[in-house]
């Protein structure tokens, strides 16, 4: 399970800002690009997302019941997040990046950007 000290540690990161200013304006809406995202493009990502998580869990040795039993959920349901089978939520990605000591972002780290992957699934 994951430390309550931890939790919060991460928890306290997370919502420190520095002096980052947030442009709200009118204006910086207008840059938003489209994020469409079709089923299969869903799909690819869950399966790269699942290859991310089973070679982190296997480099630290850990079995499917040790990151289940450290995130909380059953090994069947570790088994379909690293098989792209089920969708992993914000939530849950956060507990195992915590189980496996990494950042949230070790997960996107290798992830193709949306021109390749929207030519792989088409």
């Amino acid at each position: 399970m994951v430390s309550d000290r931890a939790y919060r540690y991460v928890m306290e990161a997370q919502h420190t800002y520095g002096d980052t200013v947030v442009d709200i304006t009118p204006a910086s809406r207008s840059r938003i690009r489209s994020a469409l995202i079709d089923p299969a493009a869903t799909r690819y990502v869950q399966e790269r997302l699942g290859r991310a998580i089973r070679l982190r869990r296997r480099m630290m040795d850990l079995t499917l019941q040790d990151l289940a039993g450290a995130c909380g959920v059953t090994f069947q349901q570790v088994h379909k997040y690293e098989s792209g089978l089920c969708s992993i939520s914000a939530s849950q990605l956060w507990a195992i990046a915590i189980a496996l000591d990494v950042p949230v972002t070790y997960f996107y780290e290798n992830l193709a950007p949306r021109e390749v992957w929207q030519d792989a699934v088409a």
